[in-house]
């Protein structure tokens, strides 16, 4: 049971397994977005920011989609990381044979167990499709790979059959059985049903695949977490299919600060992995984006800069340098005296409260123009107020 003490000296408990188990997907799911493509030495890079940061599994990608996907695995794994490489395959064998052929450590085998996916996908009665799935998991066994077996779109299957296609795995001696929310169709509170009804039925570790069409990627992982799921999918910036998956750095960072579980990463290189995913992939990280985006630790408010000054807890949930990046004051409309006064100070130039002022003023004047107070703008403002740089 681990603890966290509230800010309000509030003692909650949280109930999460002992370890939990990150498998990243962002060079096999990320890549699914539309528009991006990983070069192999672009993947290579992204392996190892992975590694270093300490995740735990890297999903590399689906070796039968391509000789040049089954080479960038292959190199992966073979660079002597730290994380387990694992790469996806249906449940066919000519799909674990080029997992085989890529020197993977395991695979993670699919399929997708609805039955909206079985009539739109396989027109085969339900048992043989479990066969079906049951044959790739003794075939990968058989081969010495660590393997996980997902049921696509399992948040939509009914419980009974679910259960059932997993003990069917259990028995086949998985791994690890994965919940996937393939639409991101799921609430938390229903992914706590879920979790804790499959729990009763097999003793096999639970992950879970999330996609983030409500918003809820991360919120449904961790409501799993507390039932007993014990390993996550995640990408870097949350990129994936549609509107993406369980982003790496939100999960992450919300285990460590909101629910006092530490996964035991090095978080202060998230920053520069989530800057690295982002161009390669041509995939912009938005502003407001949380723990990466340009404006989590940038303020340009008077009074919230006046408190960072004194106290940066006073406005920001945690210090910047936690995830690798810097704290920035803008100035602008909505400056004060002390954001000014910072600038100044920057810049080795003292002035009276009179001048000091006066710069405010000048400052919110040029903003309202719709003049970005740029380093060579704010030159000119101080042109303008006679002062000296």
């Amino acid at each position: 049971m681990d603890r966290f003490v509230s800010i309000y000296n509030q003692e909650v408990e949280y109930d999460f397994p002992k370890k939990i188990n990150i498998y990243d997907t962002t060079l096999r799911d990320g890549e699914q977005t539309p528009g991006v493509f990983f070069s192999v030495d672009e993947k290579l890079e992204i392996a190892h920011k992975l590694d270093e940061l300490g995740v735990g599994q890297i999903e590399a990608g689906f070796p039968r989609v391509s000789e040049n996907e089954k080479l960038a695995v292959k190199t992966i794994a073979n660079e002597g990381l730290d994380a387990g490489i694992i790469c996806l395959t249906r449940t066919k064998q000519e799909d674990i044979d080029a997992a085989l052929d890529a020197d993977v450590d395991g695979v993670i085998t699919f399929m997708g167990l609805s039955d909206l996916h079985l009539e739109v996908k396989m027109n085969k009665p339900r048992e043989e499709v479990n066969e079906i799935c049951m044959n790739a998991v003794d075939y990968a066994k058989d081969h010495g790979l660590f393997v996980a077996f997902s049921a696509e779109d399992a948040t939509r299957t009914e419980l009974p059959k679910l259960i059932d296609i997993y003990k069917q795995a259990e028995e086949h001696k998985a791994d690890r059985i994965h919940i996937a929310d393939t639409t991101g169709s799921i609430n938390p509170s229903a992914m706590r049903y879920l979790v804790r009804n499959i729990k009763k039925e097999i003793n096999t570790e639970i992950a879970l695949h999330c996609h983030n069409d409500f918003g809820m990627a991360v919120i449904n992982c961790i409501a799993g977490l507390q039932e007993g799921a014990s390993a996550i999918s995640t990408t870097v910036n949350g990129i994936g299919e549609r509107a993406g998956n369980t982003s790496l750095e939100e999960l992450t960072m919300a285990l460590k600060l909101l629910y006092n579980k530490d996964l035991g990463f090095k978080t202060e290189i998230i920053h520069e992995l989530s800057t690295i995913v982002s161009k390669y992939s041509e995939i912009p990280i938005a502003d407001n984006k949380p723990v990466v985006g340009n404006n989590i630790f940038r303020h340009e408010s008077g009074i919230h800069v006046d408190a960072i000054l004194k106290n940066p807890l006073a406005y920001e949930p945690y210090v910047p340098e936690m995830v690798g990046t810097k704290r920035q004051i803008v100035l602008g409309k909505h400056s004060g005296k002390a954001a000014v006064a910072e600038k100044l100070d920057t810049l080795n130039i003292k002035v009276d409260d009179a001048k000091l002022l006066e710069t405010v003023d000048l400052v919110k004047k040029e903003r309202e123009k719709g003049e970005n107070i740029t380093n060579e703008k704010f030159n000119e403002i101080l042109q303008k107020a006679n002062i000296d740089g």
